[in-house]
């Protein structure tokens, strides 16, 4: 589970921190990158490394707590993650999507609950199937 965890961690934060220098090579071409802000983007993909390589893994799939606990706590880690990752990338832009904070977490929210409830119906058709599969044995 550790080895699998560490895998999923480095790809994560390479795929992040490669996807991050392709967007700003695209948008912001003329500007140049300072030692400083090449940390800001090394602790965003550090952010998302641990959110989508570690603890999403582990909440989904690894823990028994009850779907809604699951819920919350990966809608409020995410909007944590999501804000702390536009702060880092830019304050002005932060500044920008402030006011917006409320309808984020509403959002981020109601997008964990849909995802839930069509992940949950694909892992009991796959597991039925499974099963159904091992009963014509």
């Amino acid at each position: 589970m550790l080895k699998q965890f560490r895998l999923s961690f480095f790809q994560t934060f390479s795929i992040t921190f490669i996807w991050i220098l392709t967007l700003i090579s695209i948008f912001f071409k003329n500007d140049t990158l300072t030692v400083l802000y090449i940390w800001n983007l090394v602790a965003i993909s550090l952010i998302f490394s641990i959110i989508f390589g570690v603890m999403y893994p582990a909440l989904w799939n690894f823990s028994s707590m009850k779907a809604s606990n699951k819920i919350f706590i990966s809608s409020a880690i995410n909007l944590v993650a999501g804000i702390s990752s536009v702060w880092l990338f830019s304050p002005y832009m932060f500044e920008i999507i402030r006011p917006w904070i409320i309808l984020m977490a509403i959002a981020t929210v109601l997008g964990h609950i849909i995802g839930f409830y069509f992940y949950s119906n694909w892992d009991n058709k796959k597991n039925s199937d499974d099963l159904n599969k091992l009963l014509r044995k």
